[in-house]
């Protein structure tokens, strides 16, 4: 005989898992919605620099001092090497005390044309040797201005001795030492822009007249696969490889971080927007048996409750993330993407999360 002891814990025990059985169910849900198809084009690339140059001695000299390294940074106008310009200093200042001396020639010329020249309009002065005097002050007043030209020169000369950086970057490589000798155009440096960076992709021929349908482009770093960079399409090259059938496509992407560095590689995702719209629903929301049938838990209110109750489906394309729905179910459905396992007819739910499609 059950004692009334034994009889009361079976009893605790058969009205907890009731109890436990009618609790509702927490579950993540998604709204089916209508929205164009997205179709994506995926390829790969690298980050190059919108300049790199190889920087070149303007004048053959001896290396004096080479003021950058390999990874440093500079700014435009910097002075990243010198040459040895002694003998160009000397060279200058011979040309200055030319041009001093044929300023000192035409002061010289003008005081001997003025003197003779109020003499020879009265005829007291021979006329000709008053235009020997005018053409000799033409002539050191031609003098003059070629010493200022020779001075322009030799001072651009020795600025030709400094080494300038052109815009802000940093060094690649370091190509020359002190008390090397080179010559004009000898490579010294490399520089490499490092703010403003395309990432390069060579795209197929088909893409091509997509491009007109200017995408959504996101770029994606090998070195940071879970940093999305958005982007945008700034130059298509038309030119293509006859052997790849491929062509360059350059991107713009915004980097606020600076992480992006030239030589890294990534993928830059197109996303291209159908004209036609179709019901779509979050692709972990799907339920597939062995047979190849598919459903869906969605949620419904019955008696002021959220129940969770199936739809058998016919499932179109994969979209990615997302499913096309044929038949089975309407736009707006509250359909369950997470906790939809183990669920029964007419279960009772809450909803702890209502997600969009893009969210799941």
């Amino acid at each position: 005989m059950i004692s009334v002891q034994h009889a009361w814990v079976v009893w605790l025990a058969v009205a907890g898992a009731a109890l436990a059985e009618d609790a509702a169910k927490p579950v993540v849900v998604a709204v089916a919605e209508r929205a164009p198809v997205v179709s994506m084009v995926e390829l790969t690339g690298s980050i190059t620099a919108k300049r790199q140059a190889s920087l070149s001695s303007r004048a053959s000299g001896l290396v004096r001092k080479v003021k950058v390294d390999a990874g440093d940074r500079v700014k435009a106008g910097e002075v990243l090497m010198e040459l040895d310009d002694d003998l160009a200093r000397l060279a200058l200042e011979r040309v200055k005390v030319e041009k001093e001396q044929a300023a000192l020639e035409l002061k010289d010329a003008t005081r001997l044309v003025e003197e003779v020249r109020d003499l020879a309009k009265s005829g007291a002065y021979s006329r000709s040797e008053a235009e020997s005097r005018e053409t000799a002050l033409k002539v050191r007043a031609v003098g003059l201005e070629r010493s200022d030209v020779q001075l322009k020169e030799q001072e651009e000369l020795i600025e030709r001795h400094r080494l300038i950086a052109p815009f802000d970057g940093v060094v690649s490589q370091k190509l020359a030492e002190e008390g090397e000798w080179v010559q004009t155009g000898t490579p010294v440096l490399e520089l490499v822009e490092t703010d403003r960076l395309w990432m390069d992709v060579q795209g197929p021929q088909e893409l091509y007249g997509l491009l007109e349908k200017e995408p959504k482009v996101e770029v994606r770093l090998d070195a940071y696969p879970n940093v999305e960079f958005p982007g945008k399409i700034a130059v298509k090259v038309p030119v293509k490889d006859l052997v790849a059938r491929t062509f360059l496509l350059r991107i713009d992407m915004e980097d606020p971080k600076s992480l992006a560095s030239p030589g890294m590689s990534g993928r830059v995702t197109f996303s291209f927007e159908g004209e036609n719209e179709v019901l779509q629903v979050p692709r972990d929301s799907v339920i597939r048996f062995p047979d190849g049938s598919t459903k869906l838990w969605i949620v419904s209110e019955e008696n002021g409750a959220l129940v969770a109750s199936s739809r058998l489906v016919e499932l179109g394309r994969g979209l990615g993330d997302r499913t096309e729905v044929m038949d089975g179910i309407e736009a707006g459905a509250k359909v369950i993407v997470r906790g939809n396992e183990g669920l029964r007819e007419g279960q009772r739910v809450e909803i702890s999360t209502l997600t969009t499609g893009d969210d799941s």
